[in-house]
């Protein structure tokens, strides 16, 4: 009993490894960078798009403007050590994500409301599934989405073989997102400018 118990103490301590997994160019790298920034593990949030991230540091992967390998930062927030492996997207390099599920504590599916991926989320989500890793989705992009909040999880229902619940709603002004919803918490939340 011990024995067990120490083990279970033992991993609560060290960090908890997640996974950022989700299709080609739903913003997982993006995602990366923000959480590294949010957390204070670097100084500035990288942009993909200028070659300025601590993910794709590659230069096959700044060259193609893609991640072709995993890449994996490191933060701690409230107490706790997150390591956060950023997993390439494009089909071409799905083993790197099949190969950090297995070790993973949890992943987070970047995902949009785009019915054109849909059958990319839907590889994704079945290797997760398939791992038995805890997930849950990131709804990216929600500024260029044409579907209710509704529709949308109706739409990212379909290739889910898990029930998708609504923790948070977007609160929108003038067709600008401002904050959100905390449906769990009974909470809103509007962004500030320039305020973590």
């Amino acid at each position: 009993m011990s024995e067990t118990t120490s083990s279970v103490e033992a991993k609560a301590k060290g960090a908890r490894l997640i996974a950022l997994v989700g299709p080609f160019q739903s913003g997982k790298t993006t995602l990366f960078e923000s959480l590294l920034a949010r957390a204070g593990a670097v100084s500035r949030q990288g942009l993909v798009r200028d070659g300025a991230s601590v993910g794709d540091a590659a230069p096959e992967a700044r060259a193609h403007a893609m991640s072709v390998e995993a890449n994996v930062g490191r933060a701690e927030y409230l107490g706790d050590r997150y390591t956060f492996i950023d997993c390439p997207g494009s089909v071409e390099f799905a083993h790197e994500a099949r190969n950090v599920l297995p070790v993973a504590d949890a992943a987070i599916v970047v995902a949009e409301a785009d019915p054109k991926k849909l059958p990319a989320l839907q590889l994704v989500l079945r290797a997760v599934e398939d791992a038995g890793v805890p997930h849950f989705l990131f709804l990216n992009k929600i500024d260029a989405a044409a579907a209710s909040v509704r529709d949308t999880l109706a739409l990212l229902q379909s290739v889910s073989r898990t029930p998708l619940l609504l923790r948070q709603i977007p609160i929108w002004n003038n067709g600008i997102a401002i904050g959100f919803i905390d449906l769990a918490l009974e909470r809103a939340y509007v962004y500030r400018e320039h305020a973590p």
